[in-house]
């Protein structure tokens, strides 16, 4: 349980030089909103299951082994569990007749598993196109991408290069507080504390005493953030903007990466049509 950076490796960056790190950020953006919006939209095990294929070959693209993506979900696996279970139970179908057991405002019916099975899936889903994308691309290339392909809500007035650091900056700090974390429960362990003894609530009772620490330590590296970007002129004066150490290009592998994943979001949007009726 100490080691938490062996389990949370969520906005990682794994820089291996594979075809996907090598992406231009603004088609690995475009190709990631697609897919998410493909697989919110997607209802049947059919669409989901051609929709594996495609993340299969995508994975063989990346050159990142699969147990490292999915180490990440080892701790989010019992609330996954949870939401199943408290989906199917409360689930109500159109028709009463539709029972497998009923009890009072409890119940089992075959539309209610099949319904909170396509959830936990395509919950799994959103999570490995998310953490796909982190890990085959830096902060900077994000920042850099999402800039761009945002520039047009500049002209009225949206201040999204202020917005998109934010953005990327909260995304950073979720591997620095796990590491931070790690530190604090190590000092801890070090003082004779045992956070693997004890029931959930004594566990629980255990982390909540890494809460001020953590904080206070927080704090200390936003105002290190803070200062070092006043001390670059972030922000300093109207009309800024940032600069950028290398310009984007797209190249031959970004449109047909584009126009692959375009053609396979109709495909996979027509077969979930197909056997949806």
């Amino acid at each position: 349980m100490i080691e938490l950076s062996r389990y949370i490796t969520f906005g990682q960056y794994v820089n291996n030089g594979s075809m996907l790190a090598r992406m231009d950020p603004r088609a690995k953006l475009i190709c990631a909103v697609l897919l998410i919006g493909l697989t919110s939209y997607l209802s049947t095990f059919q669409a989901f299951a051609l929709c594996l294929l495609f993340c299969i070959v995508l994975h063989q693209l990346s050159r990142i082994s699969f147990g490292y993506v999915l180490r990440s979900l080892r701790p989010f696996l019992i609330f996954l569990l949870i939401a199943f279970i408290f989906e199917v139970l409360f689930y109500v179908p159109p028709y009463s007749s539709q029972w497998l057991w009923h009890w009072w405002i409890l119940g089992i019916t075959w539309q209610g598993i099949t319904n909170s099975v396509l959830t936990i899936v395509r919950v799994l889903f959103l999570y490995y196109l998310a953490t796909m994308l982190s890990f085959t691309t830096s902060m900077v290339d994000l920042t850099d991408g999402m800039e761009v392909l945002a520039a047009p809500l500049q002209k009225i007035g949206i201040p999204i290069d202020a917005l998109v650091m934010v953005l990327v900056i909260a995304l950073k700090f979720i591997p620095i507080f796990v590491t931070e974390v790690e530190r604090l429960m190590k000092a801890q362990a070090a003082r004779g504390l045992n956070f693997d003894q004890g029931n959930l609530f004594q566990r629980v009772s255990k982390l909540s005493l890494l809460l001020i620490p953590l904080f206070v330590s927080g704090f200390k590296k936003v105002k290190v953030l803070n200062v070092a970007m006043e001390a670059r002129c972030y922000g300093r004066y109207a009309g800024w903007r940032r600069t950028r150490l290398r310009a984007l290009h797209f190249t031959r592998f970004d449109v047909l990466a584009l126009t692959t994943t375009v053609l396979v979001c109709v495909i996979i949007v027509g077969i979930n049509i197909l056997f949806s009726h």
